[in-house]
């Protein structure tokens, strides 16, 4: 494929492969104007509700260790590691039950995203996300739980390829990595709101727990309610029409519509790519080494992020158990949800914003390649001094650091690249792949973190954590391409993908 240029205008890739002006140049040059800020709050508010269903989850598995509200089987199944015989538990299937979902729900719904259009498909996740909720808070069993906690995540995934894919097809080049990273820092919101609603409910209402955690889940579907008719109300993105469904006119009138500019007529290398198919097994056999970087790079990431994230509370809530044992139950989560959300509030928020702050001139490669380096150390200084979590502060200032720099570097730069290196009539396919593997990491993560720990101790985790980053600052230096300051098209090296048929 051709090389691309570092500079995002003038260059032939550019322009569409023939030195002439690309139909895209007017929303490419244009600044933040209002669409994107519309496209920012309806994509967002989606992640909100990502963040909220996927993490609140955690506050409800440290509920469930002392208040079952029906029978949970304290073995799924067994495994040998370490020379000893490790069990995951039915706390941590139910922990798991959306993410696996959500690693299905990005193959799904970014490949429909690609075939069907962005606009056909759009929406139609979070009519899954608002019953998946619903259903879970009505749940009567521990399997009519784990079900409905399973299509809850069929939902999230789906929203991961596309509101990234429509929100990179509508941004300017010099603002790109910013617009994309905002949509997807809605999710620190998200997350600190279901541990805030967690310390409310558990505040206000402490002897009906059964009730706490059914209205926990509920709240979820709220956010996804409100989105949906905007989602089904937004315009087939330009890209897509001009470059998938040849409809060089309709994509005019929206450019002009969002821009106030008529954008160039066709161009030789439009054409070009508007004769070519994107047949499923051809590109991804073409973009190989871009899947495999951008899917392994999340999957890594996932494993530490997801993990740790869930099972803070009930790290925390063991550690209140030992520090301050003569507390309620309650009392002592209570505790552990203050303490989590002090983390999220210094640490995992902040970072999220860092990244948007930062990432159109540092660069994505960089951002993720430092983001990894340093939570590589932090793990390992944990666990190599595991003394460490009973000083309490030294403690929680050294594990902020793997949530603030995961933020700041993989935890948005993986969702932010796919979105950008794979071309039109595959991008949403490719970030799907990517979340899909991320989110497989995440399950697996947090159906056996909390059995890991049991069989590797404390340290013993943060030294295979710190392990795991460090083979992903390895994947981001060979498998990563730096995606700032160039046009989608040159990103992706649109027009000299390969030629294929369905």
């Amino acid at each position: 494929m051709n090389k691309t240029s570092k500079t995002g205008y003038g260059s032939q890739d550019s322009v569409g492969g023939n030195g002439t002006e690309s139909p895209f140049e007017p929303m490419d040059r244009t600044g933040v104007k209002r669409y994107h800020l519309k496209t920012i709050l309806i994509a967002g508010m989606g992640f909100f509700t990502d963040a909220y269903d996927l993490f609140v989850i955690g506050v409800i598995a440290a509920m469930f260790s002392f208040f079952l509200p029906f029978p949970v089987p304290n073995t799924i199944f067994t495994f040998p590691l370490a020379g000893k015989v490790a069990a995951v538990t039915g706390i941590e299937l139910i922990s798991s039950a959306a993410i696996f979902g959500a690693a299905i729900g990005p193959f799904i719904f970014g490949r429909l995203g690609d075939l069907l259009g962005r606009k056909t498909v759009y929406g139609l996740e979070m009519l899954i996300l608002v019953f998946g909720a619903i259903a879970s808070s009505l749940s009567w069993s521990f399997a009519s739980l784990v079900i409905f906690r399973f299509i809850l995540g069929l939902g999230i995934g789906g929203d991961y390829p596309m509101s990234a894919t429509i929100m990179s097809e509508y941004s300017n080049v010099r603002s790109r990595g910013k617009l994309i990273g905002t949509v997807f820092a809605m999710q620190g919101f998200g997350l600190i709101a279901g541990i805030i609603l967690g310390i409310g409910l558990l505040a206000a209402i402490p002897t009906s727990l059964n009730l706490v955690w059914r209205l926990l889940l509920l709240a979820g579907a709220i956010p996804a309610i409100s989105v949906y008719y905007f989602r089904r109300r937004m315009p087939e993105t330009p890209r897509f029409t001009y470059l998938v469904k040849r409809d060089s006119e309709a994509a005019s009138k929206v450019i002009s519509e969002l821009t106030g500019k008529q954008p160039a007529r066709e161009t030789t290398g439009v054409s070009q790519a508007k004769g070519k198919e994107g047949s499923y097994f051809t590109l991804l056999s073409a973009y190989l080494p871009l899947v495999f970087g951008t899917a392994l790079s999340w999957f890594l990431f996932d494993i530490s992020f997801y993990g740790t994230s869930i099972y803070t509370p009930t790290l925390l809530n063991s550690l209140s158990l030992i520090y301050s044992p003569g507390l309620s139950h309650v009392q002592h989560l209570l505790v552990a949800e203050e303490y989590t959300a002090v983390v999220d509030i210094l640490f995992t928020i902040p970072g999220y914003w860092i990244a948007v702050a930062t990432i159109d001139r540092v660069g994505r490669k960089t951002l993720q390649t430092v983001g990894f380096s340093v939570m590589a150390v932090a793990f390992a200084v944990l666990g190599f001094y595991p003394s460490l979590i009973a000083l309490g502060i030294p403690f929680v200032g050294i594990y902020g650091l793997t949530f603030l720099f995961g933020n700041i570097g993989p935890n948005t730069t993986t969702f932010v690249i796919p979105s950008e290196c794979f071309p039109t009539r595959f991008r949403g396919t490719g970030h799907g792949i990517a979340a899909g593997s991320g989110k497989l990491g995440a399950a697996l993560s947090t159906l056996t973190f909390g059995t890991l720990i049991l069989v590797l101790h404390d340290s013993g985790m943060m030294l295979l954590l710190s392990f795991i980053a460090f083979i992903g600052v390895l994947v981001t230096l060979f498998l990563i391409k730096e995606t700032k300051q160039v046009t989608l098209e040159e990103a992706s090296e649109e027009w000299s993908a390969p030629a294929v048929t369905e």
